[in-house]
């Protein structure tokens, strides 16, 4: 039996076709395929997204740079 990750990786896609069909196996209905698909694949968030916005450094805290603070005495 032919899996479909070795017929991709050595371009036996037509066997593989083939073989599935004579199981059975037939082609997906397409709304259901998009219903599948929806609760799987989830939209990237956008870059400028303001809520727990990670800073350079990969943390999400907000840092003040040492002596910018005008509140601090100098």
């Amino acid at each position: 039996m032919l899996t479909l990750y070795e017929a991709n990786k050595s371009g036996r896609l037509e066997e593989f076709i083939a073989q599935e069909e004579a199981r059975g196996i037939g082609p997906i209905d397409r709304c259901d395929f998009d219903a599948a698909l929806a609760k799987v694949v989830k939209a990237p968030r956008s870059e400028d997204r303001t809520s727990r916005s990670a800073s350079r450094d990969g943390s999400n805290e907000t840092e003040i740079p040492q002596g910018s603070d005008p509140y601090t005495s100098r």
